[in-house]
């Protein structure tokens, strides 16, 4: 029995030392697993506190310090978490102090990942990798524990083995309460343990006992269901932070709004892609605890650090330039320190938006133009002030009403059909429309509509603009007036005539119907303009103006080209042989007399008559052409009418190679002087000679003045031509006075184109005589009465200096045109010469002679004296003389004659008395 005793004694102890080791192992492997957990719990707490910071959570020293205790009882023994635990063996330190050092790092991780900005990826990247690493040295501890365990387990069956040897009787008798007491609970134990150790803590013990073992499994059961628990908490709040870092990474990715986090100096600690592209910065640049006041102007530096829910500020770009930006902003304490979390949005183009949206506000509001809002069917919407300023309908007038309420009924159904399908075609029009104002008067706007589009294609509404154009549609139809009609006759001006000859010609090509282009000039206009002064002149213009129009049709055109040119348009002829007959009507109705403050005038009118498309087929040539024809008419006598035939075109092209070889002979010298003397009636004797101009061109021959001297004025040539006389006469002049006759004078022709050309001098004739020594009184300056009547001040200037000079003046051609005793006292002329009309059929008692008695006797009593023209018989010549003529020109006298033969005429009078003209036979 003491044996036994003692061999139950020492399975007794044996079990209990095998007990205590079983439950100091337990209790060891029970902190070993809190000791994991609290790991985790550490690091699911730190992210919480980092997304909830304002919740209650334990501060990390406490887990800290608990982490600590509960090392130091499993390396020194101890007590941790109401265990009692022994020192573990020698062989397990190593593997704990890998799992301290596992835990400092994991520590200096947490610290870090607290001092981060929120949901900061590198410092949660780092707490994880070192969770993972502290989890795998306490899976290395709880494995060693485990393995530890075993060997434990295998040393006491060794012991066990050991006294069976000693008792196997014991043990056989009481194998059965052994093995049931003891082997199989810890059979199950062992098992659990390896269930444990390999992670599976599902797995349950089934002892009910109520000893030790029975304590040890129900420790178990609950340390591996604790364990689990621990787990599935971890799993969970492993898969809640991915989810969280997921929706965060999802914010922080928008291309929408900045996001950014500020620590209490107003630095970014954090900033997204996006607010870098907003600023133009890198972002890495920007998370670099960039100053946030660098990204305002300074007058808004200081609103910068306000952190309300919502502001708008300007904000300046890395390359300088401004934007505006609206903030949305939070304050935050992030890691124990204030902090700003906010977004931040680009609302530039948004501000513009609002400021052009202001701004068309205030031109709606104050533009002088008036605007109106209708809906698709024209319902008006809205007005602003100018519609009322304009129309007088205030918007209680006009709102939910169509716009025909201002309709005057100026417009028909034709024209709102047009509008309307404008509308809807182009969205738009545009034109003039006439409407009523509210008092019922009438006025013409200028409207302009465009539509306003729903997003799906639909109209939501026309906008009209408009302006009240009553007064500049006046003034442009005024205007429009001016710029197409005569002011004087109220007829059509050459432009309004070149734009209807087009549109007549297009008609008579689209008619095949001919057209015939008149051409007018009136005849001597010019003489009783100046006779009778200009506003008789304009007088006259309108009453020709008003037979025209008398004479044709209502779908010709009368027009006034300027001056006395007037056309007649006559469209749709049946037949040419209709023209001439409306053109005899014409000449008959500007014949008759007119009536002008008491005076009775005649005129007459010359026309050239072309027919489209026979004369030409543009308005340029059928113009030209019945000028051409109007020039035949004057030349053929006037008052008449010429149609174009091709040979007027060739007497034009005559004229100008006429005019080329006139230049052509004035720069070669072809022109020469004759000389027409004139005589002294009583004496006989040769006084005076008349400078007459002959041209003898190689080719033509010798050509007559009459066919060059018209074509001189005509183009100005008679200018230079009329200085080389003037300088040639005085020359010649000079040399018969020196070696002659030193009282002989010389008369010289002078073209009114000379006295009215701006480029004509005559203070040079003044210095040429005086270069020549010649006295002014030696020369005689013959003008015509064209001269006198179309005399402005600068010609009365020109005549003036040469009569300052010395020099005479004798009116030629006198009796043929409208001559004026008043030029005469006006001009101071010294010799009128008759013409030689009145002396050609000169004979006692006829009419001639009367008329030419009474202009010498008028002319004598006026001072002046008398040349008379055109003298070729003894009876002219005595008629002449009784009537008291003073001198005498023409082939009785001698006719024109070179320079040679005049010099010995001359010569030869001054050796030898004259003989008395009466012993001449």
């Amino acid at each position: 029995m003491l044996l036994v005793s003692l061999l139950a004694l020492g399975n007794v102890l044996t079990m209990q030392l095998l007990l205590r080791q079983s439950d100091n192992l337990a209790a060891t492997m029970n902190l070993a697993g809190k000791m994991r957990m609290l790991g985790q719990r550490i690091a699911l707490e730190a992210l919480a506190e980092q997304r909830h910071p304002d919740d209650s959570w334990p501060t990390p020293r406490e887990r800290y310090a608990t982490f600590e205790s509960t090392y130091a009882a499993l390396r020194d023994g101890g007590s941790a978490y109401g265990l009692e635990v022994q020192p573990l063996d020698a062989r397990l330190q190593p593997t704990l102090q890998a799992l301290h050092e596992g835990w400092l790092r994991y520590r200096l991780a947490i610290d870090a990942l607290l001092l981060a900005p929120p949901m900061a990826n590198a410092e949660v990247m780092s707490v994880m990798a070192a969770s993972e690493h502290l989890l795998a040295r306490t899976e290395a501890l709880m494995d060693r524990l485990v393995q530890f365990a075993d060997d434990a387990h295998q040393r006491a069956l060794m012991s066990s083995l050991a006294l069976f040897a000693l008792d196997a009787l014991l043990l056989l008798l009481s194998y059965a309460l052994l093995s049931r007491r003891v082997l199989r609970p810890i059979h199950v134990l062992t098992r659990q343990c390896r269930e444990m150790a390999l992670g599976r803590y599902g797995t349950r013990t089934r002892l009910s006992t109520s000893d030790e073992l029975g304590e040890l499994a129900r420790v178990l059961d609950h340390s591996a269901a604790h364990i689990a628990q621990l787990l599935q908490d971890v799993a969970q709040e492993r898969s809640a932070l991915a989810q969280m870092q997921a929706m965060f990474n999802g914010l922080a990715e928008n291309t929408v709004a900045g996001i950014y986090m500020l620590d209490e100096s107003d630095r970014i600690i954090y900033a997204n892609e996006q607010l870098a592209q907003i600023l133009g910065y890198g972002r890495a640049q920007l998370s670099d605890r960039f100053p946030m006041e660098r990204l305002f102007p300074p007058p808004a530096r200081a609103a910068a650090h306000q952190h309300s829910a919502r502001h708008e500020r300007s904000a300046l770009r890395a390359d300088g330039s401004k934007i505006e930006i609206e903030i949305f902003g939070s304050a935050m304490t992030f890691q124990g320190r204030p902090a700003v979390i906010g977004l931040v949005m680009d609302i530039t183009e948004r501000k513009r938006a609002e400021m052009s949206a202001r701004r068309a506000a205030l031109v709606y509001q104050h533009t002088s133009e008036a605007m109106v809002v209708t809906d698709a069917q024209g319902v008006v919407q809205d007005i602003n002030p100018a519609f009322t300023a304009i129309t007088g309908y205030e918007a209680a007038d006009i709102l939910g009403r169509r716009m025909n309420v201002l309709s005057s009924g100026g417009q028909d159904r034709a024209f709102y059909e047009a509008l309307w399908t404008s509308l809807k075609e182009t969205g738009s029009w545009s034109g003039d429309m006439r409407n009523r104002r509210k008092n019922g008067e009438e006025f013409v706007e200028r409207l302009t509509i465009s539509t306003s589009y729903n997003e799906d294609g639909s109209v939501h509404s026309h906008i009209g603009l408009f302006a009240d154009v009553t007064e500049a549609r006046r003034r442009e139809a005024s205007i429009w007036r001016q710029a197409h009609y005569d002011h004087l006759t109220q007829l059509p001006n050459r432009q309004m005539f070149q734009q209807d000859l087009q549109r007549s010609m297009d008609s008579a090509r689209a008619s095949d119907l001919p057209l015939a282009l008149v051409f007018l000039d009136l005849d001597y206009f010019k003489e009783v303009n100046d006779t009778f002064g200009h506003d008789m002149g304009d007088e006259l213009l309108r009453q020709v103006a008003r037979r025209l129009q008398s004479c044709v049709r209502s779908s010709d055109q009368v027009a006034r080209l300027g001056g006395d040119e007037f056309t007649l348009i006559l469209r749709d002829l049946k037949r040419l042989e209709d023209a001439p007959a409306i053109c005899r009507k014409v000449l008959h109705a500007v014949a008759q007399p007119y009536e002008l403050s008491g005076s009775t005038v005649h005129v007459s009118v010359s026309a050239g008559v072309t027919f489209y498309p026979r004369d030409g087929d543009d308005g340029v040539t059928l113009l030209k052409h019945a000028d051409l024809a109007m020039y035949a008419a004057k030349e053929q006598g006037r008052n008449q009418f010429c149609e174009f035939a091709p040979t007027m075109e060739q007497e034009a092209q005559n004229r100008r190679l006429l005019l080329r070889d006139l230049q052509q002979g004035l720069d070669e010298g072809e022109f020469a002087l004759h000389y027409q003397p004139i005589v002294e009636m009583r004496s006989g004797r040769t006084v005076k000679a008349e400078a007459l101009l002959r041209w003898n061109q190689p080719v033509r021959g010798m050509v007559s003045p009459a066919d060059f001297i018209a074509l001189a004025e005509e183009s100005g040539l008679i200018v230079p031509l009329g200085d080389w006389v003037m300088r040639e006469a005085a020359c010649q002049l000079a040399q018969w006075r020196e070696d002659i006759a030193p009282a002989f004078k010389l008369s010289v022709n002078v073209s009114p184109v000379q006295l009215n050309s701006s480029g004509h001098c005559v203070q040079a004739w003044v210095a040429h005589l005086q270069d020549l020594s010649l006295p002014g009184s030696a020369l005689v300056a013959e003008i015509t009465e064209r001269v006198l009547l179309e005399a402005d001040k600068d010609t009365d200037a020109r005549l003036q200096t040469l009569q300052s000079a010395g020099i005479q003046l004798a009116l030629d051609d006198f009796g043929t045109g409208y001559s004026s005793l008043s030029y005469l006292k006006r001009f101071d002329i010294d010799y009128i010469k008759i013409d030689r009309s009145f002396v050609s059929l000169l004979s006692q008692g006829n009419e001639d002679a009367t008329l030419c008695q009474a202009i010498i006797a008028m002319a004598h009593q006026l001072g002046i004296c008398v040349v008379a023209e055109g003298v070729e018989t003894r009876e002219q010549h005595d008629i002449l003389l009784r009537a008291g003529c003073d001198y005498g020109q023409g082939y009785w006298y001698g006719r024109p004659m070179p320079a040679q033969e005049l010099t010995e005429r001359l010569r030869a009078q001054h050796r030898a008395p004259q003989p008395a003209l009466a012993e001449r036979g």
